[in-house]
């Protein structure tokens, strides 16, 4: 039940990111329950996405369970990957 109580705070978490910043991403693949693939948008680089956006992505995280989120960069011909490794600092004693 708890499993289904996080993936499903997971899940509002990446709608989140897309509403606030729908220019970057194209959509996301889950690969597993804890591996997410963030395709964006042609153009833009997961560089762009880390430095503008990782910090204020940070406080959309009201979850405990770790991520994993392969950046897929396109452009045009090829896609590129990176993971990036995103915890959460809520602990589970905590509740909301």
């Amino acid at each position: 039940m708890e499993n289904l109580k996080e993936e499903t705070k997971i899940k509002a978490f990446l709608s989140r990111i897309k509403a606030e910043w729908p220019g970057v991403v194209e959509r996301f693949e889950f690969k597993t329950g804890s591996v997410i693939y963030v395709h964006l948008k042609e153009g833009i680089s997961s560089m762009d996405f880390l430095g503008k956006l990782s910090r204020k992505v940070e406080r959309f995280v009201d979850f405990s369970m770790p991520i994993i989120l392969y950046h897929i960069e396109s452009d045009g011909m090829n896609l590129r990957s990176h993971p990036i490794n995103w915890y959460s600092s809520i602990t589970q004693g905590k509740s909301f």
